[in-house]
């Protein structure tokens, strides 16, 4: 009998410790800060340090803060370099249309008042390698480029934006081959009496992706033309706020 007693106390020291385990979560925002950039103010690529499949560059740049990749592609050509994916940028001239001024930012500077923020153009992609851990991605700082505002402003390329016209960027969370959900936000909207045209910094909230590997950015506009859509697909953004959850059962 004393056996039995001691074996049903053993057991439910068992569950109560088992029960006090709790996960470790980490909090990590990723500003940018600490990415190292040349002269230039700027990092696209063009030091051609990804690999080279068929011609073109795939490499990815990272912060320190996080384990996260930023992808992005370089193509040299001899009619001119193109770049997509993700750069990282500290170019602030929030007066210089066009796209010789494709690396600055509407709101002249990177969110809180920073030196640096990340740049979205076209198709980007932002990989969280395989770790212990799960991650979340809470929130975002999203806003203009200043050549994409300038362009929707006045016009340029595609058209000067009007009544009904909008312009946004479409935030899809991936676990594996999974998509987890997505999150529009809108960079300008001028539906319905609005007259958004954004050139300062918003907080985006992410939670409803819920956990992910990957996060992927793509755009859409009113203003389409033959080849898509005519507004400059570029988005900036800083200070993404990460929620990492390493289990401890």
């Amino acid at each position: 009998m004393k056996t039995s007693k001691l074996i049903f106390a053993i057991a439910i020291l068992g569950l109560v410790f088992t029960s006090c385990v709790q996960d470790d979560k980490t909090t990590v925002v990723v500003d940018f800060e600490d990415v190292k950039l040349d002269t230039t103010g700027y990092w696209n690529g063009s030091d051609k340090a990804g690999t080279l499949i068929n011609g073109s560059y795939s490499g990815s740049f990272q912060s320190s803060s996080a384990n996260l990749q930023f992808l992005n592609t370089f193509i040299p050509s001899t009619w001119g370099d193109y770049w997509a994916g993700l750069a990282c940028s500290s170019k602030n001239d929030t007066l210089t249309a066009g796209y010789n001024n494709q690396y600055s930012v509407i709101a002249g500077s990177g969110a809180l008042k920073s030196a640096k923020f990340g740049l979205a153009y076209d198709t980007a992609t932002i990989n969280i390698p395989n770790t212990t851990a799960t991650t979340e991605i809470k929130s975002i700082m999203l806003t203009n480029s200043t050549y994409a505002y300038f362009e929707m402003k006045n016009g340029g390329f595609g058209k000067k934006f009007t009544t009904g016209d909008w312009f946004k960027v479409i935030i899809k969370g991936y676990f594996d081959a999974t998509e987890t959900g997505a999150v529009e936000f809108y960079l300008a909207d001028f539906r319905d009496g609005k007259s958004k045209l954004l050139k300062i910094w918003e907080k985006v909230d992410l939670s409803s992706l819920g956990k992910v590997n990957k996060i992927q950015f793509t755009f859409d506009s009113s203003d389409k033309g033959m080849f898509g859509v005519n507004t400059p697909k570029y988005v900036c953004l800083d200070n993404i706020e990460l929620e990492q959850t390493i289990s401890n059962k």
